[in-house]
């Protein structure tokens, strides 16, 4: 099938902060791309650095420069959904690429599949992982939005803006925006809050997207407050599948997740506190009663097997045990 240009552009949203070095490389994925009615909306936030005199040395008129003085992301994004004029919308990060085909393969899925998004595998550069499905038929084109919502999440591909097509429509008509108070989760809620509106959705299984997992970056760095995020957003998820009528079993699973993630990132790298601090953020954790009762509870409902041993053996056994797992947790990632 040959794309019809007229009519089908795509807004392509890049926010951008000290990002100089960088920024090149994505812009020229998107000017390389098979496909080529689009336009590429670059947000600068927080302060000017280079971006506008780099985009000026590509002479290009379809990439247009937007600065904004608040440094937020999620700002940035929104600033570029209210500007942008195509018919589709999609993202790429200043320190990530497109394969050449990624416009015209997502834009000829959603087209055929006649969905309202359409997700993509991606690649990690550092890791050289490659995020795909391994049996992916039952959500390759599919009205099941449950099914498809869990698989993608399980796999690691629903929460990220980059690996996805969406409809400007559905995105302006709803007034679906960025939520400006979370630095982490924010892509979550956007396409949660998406998904509310669509009734068929799409995948392909292959990795269009590069998306460069560095050493640095807002994902490693360690937050204290994260626990608390975490627990927000899933409160967020379990409200939405209420809406949905949808069973309940999966957000027992995400809670048992949430806390699951609390106990191992005390004892990760990135948490700058000594050993002996460690264990005292452990000791104050477990010794909550709220801790016990929700973990209590959460053991009878989990239908994952692996947070269900993990709470009963470990997480509701004390000290020591949660130490062990954490020590077994760490062996077995080797």
């Amino acid at each position: 099938m040959k794309l019809k240009m007229e009519g089908n552009k795509i807004s392509i949203i890049l926010p951008t902060y000290n990002a100089d070095e960088i920024l090149s490389k994505a812009i020229k994925s998107v000017i390389n791309q098979t496909y080529q009615n689009w336009e590429l909306l670059v947000i600068e936030n927080g302060k000017r650095g280079q971006a506008e005199n780099i985009i000026k040395e590509f002479e290009n008129d379809k990439i247009k420069y937007i600065y904004q003085e608040i440094a937020n992301v999620s700002e940035a994004r929104n600033a570029g959904i209210q500007n942008a004029t195509g018919k589709y919308i999609t993202f790429i990060d200043s320190d990530d690429e497109y394969e050449k085909e990624f416009l015209e393969k997502m834009l000829k899925n959603i087209i055929n599949s006649e969905s309202q998004i359409a997700v993509c595998g991606y690649r990690k550069i550092y890791d050289k992982k490659q995020m795909l499905i391994g049996k992916s038929e039952n959500i390759e084109n599919t009205t099941d939005i449950k099914q498809y919502l869990e698989t993608l999440k399980e796999n690691y591909l629903f929460n990220e803006l980059w690996n996805k097509i969406y409809i400007s429509k559905i995105i302006k008509e709803n007034n679906i925006k960025f939520n400006k108070k979370y630095e982490l989760g924010e892509d979550f809620l956007f396409n949660l809050d998406y998904i509310k509106y669509i009734e068929k959705a799409s995948y392909i299984n292959e990795p269009l997207y590069i998306y460069t997992d560095g050493d640095t970056g807002l994902k490693l760095r360690y937050r204290p407050n994260k626990f608390n995020i975490e627990y927000e957003l899933t409160q967020y998820l379990e409200n939405f599948y209420k809406e949905k009528n949808w069973g309940m079993s999966y957000i027992a699973n995400r809670f048992a997740r949430v806390y699951y993630n609390q106990i191992i990132d005390i004892y990760k790298e990135n948490n700058p506190v000594t050993k002996k601090e460690k264990d005292k953020q452990l000791q104050e954790i477990i010794s909550k009663k709220e801790y016990k009762e929700e973990l209590k509870r959460l053991e009878k409902n989990v239908t994952d097997k692996r947070m269900k041993i993990a709470i009963k053996y470990f997480f509701l056994r004390g000290k020591f045990m949660i130490k062990l797992f954490v020590a077994l947790n760490n062996i077995r990632k080797k």
